[in-house]
């Protein structure tokens, strides 16, 4: 009798070579083994963590990591990301479902829950026991109840499964604008609950800091900040011999080189920013790939820089866009931009009171655009978007020299 053949497992595609615009694997999570080891042990320990920091710098992808290995060491996680909820039943549902999926291995659980609590039947194979602690919540149409009732399914959990639970949520700062007094309805449950820890992550540094650091607000000393820079001062918390040492053997296993003072150079134009330094280096492999070269040169490397620009050019206009809806805010970027004296009296034609100086340097920062160096000094947190800021007043000045025809 013939043997048929077990049908192969899907097996996933491959990353890119040097992943860029999400999450990346946790072989090019560079120089964050320390700091992943700490976030991974505050957490199986049961203590809550803020993780903040501008976009695009690893935090999500750090979390996940972190959240994986928390999976195989025997916890339950949950990740949350609370910039995709619309309303609070949108919330809701979200942490229910990640949840949920502790014991079902299911996406989208809730759904299943929702339909064994309707009396139809599940569109998938879920057994009852493992969507028991969603069924009551399935039946509620109040959404302020329903929200609260998912704010408690963690504990459930832990209580249930005798595990601890650690759930993440990211982009927190959005759950607060999806009703009135939400942080407050969310420490009133979290600070009861036993066998659960939540990590905070964030892009709006100064929402979290005054959320989580400032008396009288309900998130006050309720997290411990970690933060992502190191002792060493390095920016970023990456150290530039481990962009080193990634950066060999990223090319190497291409059969490809590149040198320490390539490294450098790159390192120079991109600040050390992870997601720049990603984009640059997926467009230098390329253009190694297509032209055939085997080795990193100044020249490619100024041609991957200038195609990683290009790639860049639309994010970096819906900043500069979303900037100009403000007063004063385009004219003080372009005041760091150019290293110009920020207090100056005159800037593009218009007097920038000091007041309003003040008020856009900390709107700068709040967006998680530019970072405080020292007493009146300013830095771009990506290096990329100060070039593509300066370049916008020489693309002005060439077309003022231009004659028309």
């Amino acid at each position: 009798m013939a043997v048929m053949p077990r049908p192969f497992a899907p097996v996933p595609a491959p990353p890119p070579h040097f992943p860029v615009g999400g999450p990346v694997p946790a072989a090019d999570l560079v120089g964050r083994e320390g700091y992943l080891r700490r976030l991974v042990e505050r957490l199986e320990d049961g203590q809550h963590v803020l993780v903040a920091g501008p976009r695009r710098i690893g935090k999500t992808s750090l979390v996940l990591e972190a959240l994986r290995r928390l999976r195989r060491r025997g916890q339950h996680t949950a990740y949350v990301d609370c910039l995709g909820a619309t309303d609070l039943r949108g919330l809701g549902e979200r942490l229910a479902d990640a949840v949920l999926q502790n014991l079902t291995g299911v996406e989208r659980t809730f759904e299943q829950a929702k339909a064994i609590a309707a009396g139809m039947r599940p569109t998938v194979k879920v057994r009852y026991e493992h969507v028991e602690l969603a069924l009551q919540l399935a039946r509620e149409t109040n959404a302020q109840r329903f929200v609260e009732g998912a704010l408690d399914l963690p504990q459930a959990l832990a209580k249930r499964s005798g595990k601890r639970v650690v759930v993440a949520f990211d982009e927190f700062q959005a759950a607060g604008r999806l009703g009135p007094r939400m942080f407050d309805v969310m420490r009133a449950h979290f600070q009861a609950q036993r066998g659960v820890a939540y990590a905070f992550l964030g892009s709006e540094q100064g929402i979290l800091e005054e959320l989580f650091s400032a008396k009288g607000h309900a998130f006050y000393r309720f997290a411990v900040p970690l933060d992502l820079s190191d002792a060493g001062g390095h920016r970023f918390g990456i150290d530039p011999d481990d962009w080193l040492e990634y950066l060999r053997g990223k090319f190497a296993e291409k059969k490809l080189a590149i040198d320490e003072a390539s490294v450098d150079r790159l390192l120079d134009a991109t600040g050390g920013h992870p997601q720049d330094t990603m984009q640059v280096c997926a467009a230098l492999y390329y253009l190694m790939r297509d032209t055939g070269a085997r080795t990193v040169t100044a020249d490619l490397l100024g041609v991957a820089y200038e195609q990683a620009m290009r790639e860049l050019e639309r994010p970096f206009a819906l900043h500069w866009g979303e900037l100009g809806t403000h007063k004063y805010l385009q004219q003080v970027t372009k005041r760091i931009a150019h290293g110009a004296v920020l207090y100056a009296a005159e800037g593009d034609g218009a007097t920038v009171p000091r007041p309003e100086v003040l008020r856009a340097l900390r709107a700068l920062e709040e967006r998680g655009l530019v970072v405080r160096l020292g007493r009146g000094r300013y830095d771009f947190v990506e290096p990329m978007f100060g070039e593509y800021v300066r370049r916008l007043d020489e693309a002005v000045l060439v077309a003022a020299i231009v004659p028309k025809r």
